[in-house]
């Protein structure tokens, strides 16, 4: 790429913010690739290389379907056991985002940035292969929003308090979602 002065850089990350993933290792483990990118960008600018970090949403892997006891064809049956599979995404979806980027003749001006499958998307008008546009980044935090205001008292057994965190996490310390986190630390603090 350096002696083509070209290319395209993608690390693939977990998340759209640099909030904290709710664990120490796990968190270092995935904003590094973040920084790596980010450091790439720096180093491989003059070069005219890209380098970005990518997050698909909640991926809808062979790893993943193994373990609901599914497959492709009959991935909804899950969304019973987790509600949270009703958004997720084919590794084909993160695929077409770095697609997309890499068909953009000005994605040079997106070097070291973070971006996610479901805001390319929007971006660049691609679906999933069943012709859908995931949107894990207006999903969660819907579902963390019914959680909130809903009135059943949250349990370890249906995860709301570990939902309710990892969003809290994403959002703390960033000023457009001040209140936002406020009223995820309230929810917390009542639920102790």
């Amino acid at each position: 790429m350096v002696e083509r002065n070209a290319g395209l850089v993608v690390e693939v990350t977990d998340g759209d913010t640099l909030g904290y993933r709710g664990n120490l290792f796990y968190d270092l483990a995935k904003n590094a690739v973040i920084r790596l990118a980010y450091a790439m960008a720096a180093d491989l600018h003059a070069h005219r290389v890209t380098a970005v970090a990518l997050a698909p949403g909640l991926m809808r892997s062979e790893a993943v379907l193994d373990h609901f006891g599914v497959t492709e064809a009959n991935w909804r049956d899950a969304i019973e056991k987790d509600p949270y599979f009703a958004e997720s995404e084919t590794p084909c979806y993160v695929g077409r985002a770095v697609a997309a980027l890499a068909a953009d003749p000005d994605v040079g001006a997106e070097t070291g940035g973070l971006f996610s499958s479901w805001g390319l998307a929007k971006e660049y008008g691609f679906t999933d292969v069943d012709g859908r546009r995931r949107d894990w980044g207006s999903f969660f935090p819907r579902k963390v929003r019914e959680i909130v205001e809903g009135y059943r008292p949250p349990s370890e057994e249906n995860m709301d308090l570990f939902v309710v965190r990892t969003r809290q996490y994403q959002v703390e310390g960033d000023p457009a979602a001040a209140d936002e986190a406020a009223r995820l630390r309230a929810y917390l603090e009542r639920h102790r």
